[in-house]
């Protein structure tokens, strides 16, 4: 089952944009028009969930965006940037954010009844000899995203009317950078809603592996993704990538380029082809936009990966120290390697949550892969502990995409190969061995299928090739069976006429089995068929 945690996100981020936007304004304000400023912004503008949330002003929460002083005056803060911040009833701020109009007070004295509902920023006030305020409304179309408030103290005069203007200009351009922030919290609030959705949150049951966990991070972009393919011959293929971008853009990017991987992996194309692919801009429906994709295709018979990496641009491979820097792929072609995985281990896929490969000490030469054996009794941790593990010992402020399964091997019993002769007569020899292995495998109610299957696959690749020919069957959730020859031309399906004596095989194939296909070798090809096994009555 493969877990992803896709949450919203709840909290503010490390420096939401709107902040800067109030930087802006108390920059712009402080000292050519006032002795101090601050200003307070809606949590609409901080994070996604109140963004998306739909309530009015006076139902969120405001948190203090900017503070300044004139320079080398010492004013004491009634709150920090983030600190949630109090706009009592029946007071200016509040008054502002209401009726959102500005609120000018010439001359603001120390017993001015509205302080004392005010007990956090009165005494401030009065310490600072504060004589004159001015409270503005950041609203745009109506919607109230901050409340920038402007002081003078001892020493200046009273806010004027011409001030007023003034800083009506000022807030009328921190409004709509607030209104920018907000809209990109809504877009990319949608984007990950899509992604969510997108994304299967089970992987199917395969036994090549088990336990696959994923980790999709609060501030993962709508673009990453984590699949679990499974592939023909008892296989699996295991994908992590993203997308440039945000929002509903990025997401369904992300959805097309997903789609992309897995309709070429089940062509049983080598991960290293697909990734190729994907570097054609017409090869796929997001054209240049893949910032990532790494490919796992594990092979539980021969406890192999077949691994691929691309990008753009290609990251470069992880050399070992002292190694020569011999090994690095030309520019846009993609990281391929093979490695024999020890039954019981751990594959730990990852990218950054920028697309970034993340290179972690001890990882192979293939960028964002690393495979953490068992011990010497077999054992290793399950997926979910080397998930935790790796998110203990991340980087502060790196939140990676992981993508973590625990490697399965299938018995020895369960796979039999024999060499067929390419000699018309082992036909029957190779037909024989396939009903015996099946009585033993209790498939009984599959022998004739397969027998037929079998006879079928092997006449053709003793026709048209001219080297050995291997047959193998695999006993898994399916019956798969797979000829393999030295002929390189791929088997096509012919509508033999009513009159012809042949031409039909392929076509009773494609009748008899559940799916059917060819993979390229270095060799030759490999023919398969696969048959649905039904589990016994309880």
């Amino acid at each position: 089952m493969l877990c992803a945690t896709l949450p919203p996100q709840a909290g503010p981020v490390d420096r939401p944009w709107s902040y800067d936007a109030a930087q802006q304004l108390v920059d712009s304000a402080v000292p050519a028009v006032a002795d101090f400023a601050a200003v307070e912004v809606s949590d609409a503008t901080v994070t996604e969930q109140a963004a998306i949330s739909g309530l009015p002003a006076t139902g969120l929460v405001f948190r203090r965006g900017a503070f300044r002083a004139a320079r080398g005056a010492e004013i004491p803060r009634a709150y920090e940037v983030g600190d949630v911040s109090s706009l009592p009833a029946r007071t200016p701020y509040h008054a502002s954010l209401t009726d959102r109009r500005p609120h000018l007070v010439l001359n603001l004295r120390p017993q001015t009844g509205w302080l004392t509902r005010d007990p956090v920023r009165a005494p401030l006030m009065r310490v600072t000899g504060t004589h004159s305020l001015l409270v503005v409304p950041l609203d745009v179309a109506g919607v109230v995203l901050g409340v920038a408030a402007f002081y003078r103290t001892t020493g200046s005069p009273a806010f004027s009317r011409a001030d007023l203007v003034t800083i009506g200009q000022l807030a009328r351009g921190a409004a709509r950078l607030l209104d920018g922030a907000r809209r990109r919290l809504i877009e990319n609030a949608a984007g990950r809603i899509l992604q969510e959705a997108l994304l299967a949150p089970q992987a199917p049951p395969v036994n090549a592996i088990q336990g696959a966990r994923a980790h999709m991070p609060p501030s993962a972009a709508p673009g990453a993704w984590v699949d679990v393919v499974p592939l023909p011959s008892a296989r699996v293929a295991l994908v992590t990538g993203s997308v440039r971008g945000r929002g509903v853009a990025a997401a369904t990017a992300m959805s097309q380029l997903r789609a992309a991987v897995r309709a070429l992996v089940l062509l049983d194309m080598s991960p290293g082809e697909v990734i190729s692919r994907l570097h054609r801009p017409t090869a796929t429906p997001v054209g240049d936009e893949a910032d990532q994709c790494l490919i796992v295709v594990y092979d539980p018979v021969a406890c192999r990966c077949t691994v691929a990496c691309g990008g753009y641009p290609a990251p470069a491979p992880l050399a070992r120290p002292g190694a020569a820097d011999d090994g690095a792929p030309p520019p846009g072609e993609p990281e391929v390697a093979e490695c024999d995985v020890p039954p019981g281990s751990v594959l730990l896929l990852s990218c950054g949550t920028d697309g970034a490969p993340v290179r972690a000490e001890g990882a192979d030469r293939v960028t964002g892969l690393r495979v953490l054996p068992a011990d010497d009794k077999g054992e290793c941790a399950d997926a979910e502990s080397v998930l935790d593990c790796v998110l203990r010992h991340a980087d502060p402020g790196s939140e990676p995409v992981l993508l973590a399964a625990r490697t399965r091997a299938l018995d020895a019993d369960d796979v039999a190969t024999r060499e067929v002769s390419n000699d018309p007569a082992a036909v029957a020899d190779a037909r024989a061995w396939t009903d015996r292995l099946l009585t033993d495998w209790k498939l009984e109610e599959l022998a004739f299928t397969t027998t037929l299957v079998v006879s079928e696959l092997v006449t053709n690749a003793i026709r048209y090739s001219t080297g050995p020919i291997r047959l193998r069957l695999i006993r898994d959730r399916v019956l798969v069976c797979e000829v393999s020859d030295s002929c390189s031309a791929a088997p096509h399906p012919r509508h033999a006429a009513p009159s012809d004596q042949d031409g039909r095989g392929l076509s009773i194939v494609a009748q008899l089995t559940d799916a059917q296909g060819t993979r390229y070798t270095e060799t030759g090809k490999t023919v398969w068929a696969e048959q649905i096994i039904t589990p016994p009555a309880a």
